[in-house]
């Protein structure tokens, strides 16, 4: 009787352990850009935290470029700096994303 309680909490802290990784990775959302403006693409960034953004390249190939909200959404390590993209209304709508902090020898 204990083994099988033992068991089934084993399996059950594998389970908890396996949904948290899972979770994790599929919670960043992808939106594509060309069809947003400026404010909803920063709006969305705001809210989501992180968004996987994209547009059509100019080849006819999807661009792809994860953007946080703050700094505190980049791994140890790097920070997060502004950069102009692409929207609907203006071609620099200004997103953060993470860079290497000695990127720029600093």
């Amino acid at each position: 009787m204990l083994r099988l309680w033992v068991e089934a909490m084993i399996r059950f802290a594998v389970a908890a352990v396996l949904s948290v990784v899972s979770s994790d990775a599929s919670a960043i959302v992808r939106y594509m850009v060309q069809g947003m403006t400026c404010a909803e693409v920063q709006q969305t960034v705001e809210r989501d935290g992180i968004a996987i953004l994209y547009r059509q390249g100019k080849a006819g190939v999807a661009l792809y470029d994860r953007f946080v909200k703050d700094g505190s959404f980049c791994n140890t390590g790097y920070t997060a700096a502004r950069e102009g993209i692409a929207a609907a209304d203006t071609n620099d709508c200004r997103v953060a994303k993470c860079i290497e902090t000695g990127r720029f020898g600093d």
